[in-house]
This record gives structure tokens, sequence and C-alpha cells, in this order.
């Protein structure tokens, strides 16, 4: 049986939630096209990762050594080359992190199988790979078709798959030997040096109220943020708001912030340029307030509210307070 691997990422001791948004993909695979899923799970000191995967997904390989503690192209590209020849699995998917965009593109040139990067949808037609792209900031949807392959690497946004719910399967995870590493290693880890930590991080949000150039101005910013306040949400924008300096880019909606799947998104004073909505797709309930009835955002919202954004939020308060 074909069979289709997620290269699974960690960090600091945490594995990366776009891993369980690739496990949901891998489990998806399984049930249209039959191929078996499996987990690959690389680094030292692994085991409590490796028993945490095997709820979530039916086989889970291990692969422990002290030189794979830390993610460097050289060791981690030498297990997977090793892995990928003898597993021979069909699809082999890795988030589009820095993780994956360093291991996947330069892997795919050493061991010369085609790669697809910074995917928002995987098919498969016979045993021919159907790729869907986001491109030109999401202006266009490019459907690809690879060139038959006996594998392919795929790189996968994150946002475009729920994780995987909390699952109860008694999974098998398999040790799989450390092939032989370079001693002399081109690249010296030193460090991990996070980026400064916003306020908030706006992915984790099961609700967010989002406002965009409408607020017109900084002192609305404030009213806004002592709704969000009584409300109990996260407070998001759109690029007008954080172009201005009025809010950190931390808290950006769109295909230049970041992509959001909250339970509920609440916008107002947002047009609904395509940037945006490409990052909020996957909102469970969508919902916006704007005073022009032809606004874009009216198309995508599932409850639209013509009206002037101020005299709501005031209403709001007032019901609230």
């Amino acid at each position: 049986m074909a069979r289709v691997l997620v290269v699974v990422e960690h960090r600091q001791g945490e594995i990366r939630d776009a891993t369980f948004e690739l496990i949901t993909l891998a489990l998806q695979l399984r049930d249209k096209y039959g191929l078996e899923p499996a987990a690959v799970v690389m680094g030292k000191n692994v085991e409590d990762f490796s028993t945490a995967l095997s709820k979530y997904i039916p086989e889970v390989i291990r692969i422990e050594s002290d030189a794979l503690e830390n993610f460097q192209f050289e060791t981690y590209a030498e297990v997977l080359k090793c892995l990928l020849k003898k597993e021979a699995p069909l699809v082999t998917l890795v988030p589009h992190s820095s993780f994956g965009m360093e291991l996947f593109p330069r892997l795919s040139v050493e061991i010369s199988l085609p790669c697809a990067t910074d995917v928002v949808e995987v098919e498969m037609e016979q045993d021919k790979l159907i790729v869907l792209r986001s491109i030109y900031n999401g202006k266009i949807d490019s459907r690809l078709a690879l060139a038959p392959s006996g594998g392919y690497l795929v790189t996968v946004r994150s946002g475009s798959y729920s994780p995987v719910d909390k699952g109860s399967a008694e999974g098998n995870v398999r040790d799989y030997p450390c092939p032989p590493l370079p001693d002399a290693l081109k690249v010296e880890f030193v460090e991990y040096r996070e980026a400064p930590a916003g306020e908030v991080d706006i992915t984790q949000a099961p609700v967010l109220f989002a406002i965009g150039r409408g607020i017109k101005d900084e002192e609305n910013v404030e009213k806004a943020r002592e709704l969000a306040d009584l409300l109990g949400v996260v407070l998001a924008c759109s690029r007008p708001v954080v172009d201005k300096h009025w809010m950190g880019k931390e808290r950006q909606v769109g295909t230049s912030g970041k992509t959001v799947k909250p339970k509920v998104y609440l916008s107002m004073g947002i047009s609904g340029a395509f940037q945006h909505v490409a990052g909020v797709k996957g909102a469970g309930v969508f919902i916006a307030v704007n005073r022009d009835p032809k606004a874009p955002i009216f198309r995508v919202a599932d409850y639209g509210v013509v009206g002037d954004m101020y005299k709501i939020m005031s209403a709001m308060r007032e019901k609230l307070a």
C-alpha cells in the first residue's frame, strides 16, 4: 500500500501545532485514496513525543540521536534520505515553516524528488499529486498537477487544515536506527532566539473581533479594545491599522499577517480585500459590519450588518456594561 509520511516539527520540548494539521491531511488522504499514514519524529529523547503522536495516527517512526537534538539540515536530511529510500512513501508532508522551507526544497534537489511548497490543498489522481497553491498574494488559486513520480515532497501552509481532534487511537511506535551522520558540519547550531512575543497569539483565539480602515483614528482603536475586553475576546485588525502603527503586526489577519481559524470572527470597518479574506477562510462563523452594502466582505460573511460601526459598538458597550 502507498504511504503518506508526516515529518514532525518540534522545538524546545513542544510539538508545533502545524504538525497536527498535517496529521488531519494524512488521515484524509488515507480515507480518500487509501494512503497508509505515519508520522516521523526525529530528535533526542523524543519518546514522549512519539507516545503522544501515537494517539492520533496509526504509526509513529521514531529516530533518536544526540546529534538530532536541534534541527540542522545536514543531519535531518541525511536521516530522511535513508528513511525515504527504505520506506518509499508516495507523499511526504512537512509544515511550510522555517523548518520545512529549509528542509524540503534542498532535500528535493539532493534526492531528485519533486517538491511543492506553500500548498493549501492536496489531492491525488491515481498516482499523480494534485496541489492547490494561493499565489499573487491570494489573487489566484493555482491548481497544479505534478509530473508522475515515485514520491513527492510537500510543504503545507499553516492554517490550511484544522488540527486533528484529540484521538484515542493506539498507534504503533516503531524505532528506526539513526544512520551514520556527518562528523563535520558546515553549519553550527548556537542557540534558539525566538522572535519577540506579541501580546497575544491571534491564531489560537477561539473568538476574534477585528477592526479595519473604518476605525478612522487611533482614539477609536481604544474604544474597540474596550469592547473586546467587555466581550472577553481578542482584538485583531487588517493591514491598514498596522500600517498606521495603531496596532502591532502580531494582531494582523491576512496574507501578509496571520492565517486564523476562530470559531467566531467578527469584523467591523473591514471592506474585505482578498488579502484579508484569504487569512480568515477557516472561520466557523463569520460576522461582518460595514456601512457599504456593496462591500466585498459581505460575499464571504455568514451574517452581515449594514450600518455604522460606531453606533453598533456603542450599543454593544451599553448592553455589556
